[in-house]
């Protein structure tokens, strides 16, 4: 059960003793405090789904809809082209791809630019899909940056097949290891 797995990382992330002395010594408020974390964590991938819910074009126009992607990973990148450390990670992010291509994986390209002409232009260098600029502009692309814990561009999340951010610092993580 879902309280089961949040008891488990209670006792994984604070150790057995503390557990037994807080938790079981009727100390619950940790627990209240866990059970909505995890409350919250099923509603933002409710929330993550909806807000992918979109159509999305790649460089030659061909549109895709979040149920072309069914069983992919995706990874959520936010950046835009006056952006100097976007510029500098995006080949990275190309290496990624291609190492990763063919298989379960989609890369999602959120612009950040002040207009659509900048955004145009930067796109033609990419060779994944993006949400229209008014959408990565907008409500729904400010929203997906906050759900997925991102505070600076570039940003890159992962997102699994269950709609749940993965990991939040796939950025850093394609920076040190490259395309492996």
């Amino acid at each position: 059960s879902p309280l089961c797995t949040v008891l488990s990382c209670i006792k994984a992330v604070l150790g057995k003793q503390w557990y037994q002395r807080r938790v079981r010594g009727h100390h619950i408020s940790i627990m209240k405090v866990f059970i909505v974390l995890a409350l919250c964590t099923v509603a933002s991938s409710a929330d993550l789904r909806s807000l992918l819910d979109t159509t999305y074009t790649d460089v030659s126009g061909r549109s895709y809809t979040l149920s072309d992607f069914r069983g992919k990973y995706l990874a959520l990148y936010h950046s835009a082209s006056w952006c100097g450390p976007c510029r500098r990670f995006t080949p990275n992010l190309i290496n990624a791809y291609n190492a990763l291509l063919g298989r379960n994986f989609q890369v999602i390209w959120i612009s950040k630019d002040r207009n659509s002409r900048d955004s145009d232009a930067f796109f033609k260098k990419m060779p994944w899909v993006r949400m229209s600029f008014n959408e990565g502009r907008g409500t729904r692309g400010n929203e997906l940056f906050k759900l997925t814990n991102e505070r600076y561009i570039p940003a890159v999340s992962i997102v699994d097949r269950n709609y749940r951010v993965s990991s939040d610092q796939a950025r850093f993580v394609i920076e040190r290891s490259g395309s492996r």
